[in-house]
């Protein structure tokens, strides 16, 4: 799988970067993931599951199994069977819970819209 991500994922992953520890372990792991998947995921699993508040596209969270010190959620859009672009911010749902998923769903299909205009509309 290719993977791609846009300017506010880098932003997010710099941070984990620059934080480093077991919230940056996680989150390797979670791309290592993506890179690792052979198409687009067709059904749901433990690590990929779809955004269900998402309208316009089909976007993906992607997570680990449960850690009481961490809850990284990485939210992705598949624009072919390819091809996987980071659609939005990866964030730690520990601090901030399931109520996220609303604006995530809004701000990753805005994010997916401004790909589409950047890239031609290729999909």
């Amino acid at each position: 799988m290719i993977v791609d991500w846009t300017d506010e994922f880098d932003r997010w992953l710099t941070r984990a970067e620059e934080e480093g520890g077991h919230l940056l372990a996680v989150t390797v792991a979670l791309l290592q993931a993506l890179a690792d998947l052979p198409a687009r995921p067709t059904e749901e699993s433990a690590t990929f599951k779809r955004v269900r508040q998402a309208r316009r596209h089909e976007l993906w969270r992607v997570a680990h199994p449960f850690d009481p010190d961490v809850a990284v959620r990485i939210i992705c859009w598949f624009p072919a069977d390819d091809h996987v672009v980071l659609a939005l911010i990866g964030f730690d749902k520990k601090t901030i819970g399931d109520v996220f998923y609303a604006s995530a769903a809004a701000r990753g299909e805005a994010l997916v819209d401004a790909w589409l205009r950047q890239n031609g509309g290729a999909r």
